[in-house]
């Protein structure tokens, strides 16, 4: 999900990607959401096997990722945080840092979560808890003396220099941090 956001959102916008992204996001929704209470499922999980790959449509087409990206990165280097973690504990936090810059962007990516009159973050917060993931980054070991660190280590992304909303110091990423501590 974080590739097809992160391009849907992305400082660059592509009408193609957004398209093959959000319904990229559309099938991993569903999907996810389905073979979380039925894992025998074959259809949803080909639906996330076809989400995934639509919602990649992103990196294919050379659109430049984000603060999600960047953090999540430092998270699994400096703080041994499984990939997969990442994205649940940081984006909703990213999508609120990011909102200024990217409020037509989040309406869609909303509406692809079939809340098009609700705030995208508060969207995906809800879609994590639902599928039982962490959701905060001291439920993945991460704690406020590590912030600083990860605000550094991000700065040095080409990830964050891409991000909609400027990031232009480590105080930035640690804002973002504090979000979702």
């Amino acid at each position: 999900m974080d590739h097809g956001i992160e391009a849907i959102c992305s400082i660059r916008p592509n009408a193609l990607v957004d398209a093959v992204c959000l319904q990229g996001l559309r099938y991993l929704y569903d999907g996810l959401r389905h073979t979380r209470s039925n894992p025998d499922d074959q259809e949803a999980r080909l639906n996330c096997q076809l989400g995934s790959w639509l919602s990649a449509f992103g990196l294919q087409a050379r659109v430049p990722m984000g603060a999600s990206h960047a953090i999540g990165h430092v998270l699994g280097g400096t703080c041994d945080v499984p990939h997969y973690f990442c994205t649940a504990v940081t984006m909703p936090s990213v999508l609120r840092y990011n909102r200024p810059a990217t409020e037509a962007a989040q309406k869609s990516i909303a509406a692809a979560f079939g809340a098009p009159d609700r705030d995208a973050s508060e969207v995906f917060a809800a879609f994590i808890a639902e599928l039982g993931l962490p959701r905060r980054l001291a439920e993945v070991g991460v704690g406020e003396d590590r912030f600083e660190l990860i605000g550094r280590n991000a700065m040095l992304s080409i990830f964050t220099r891409a991000n909609p909303q400027p990031i232009r110091e480590p105080g930035d990423v640690v804002n973002i941090l504090r979000l979702a501590a």
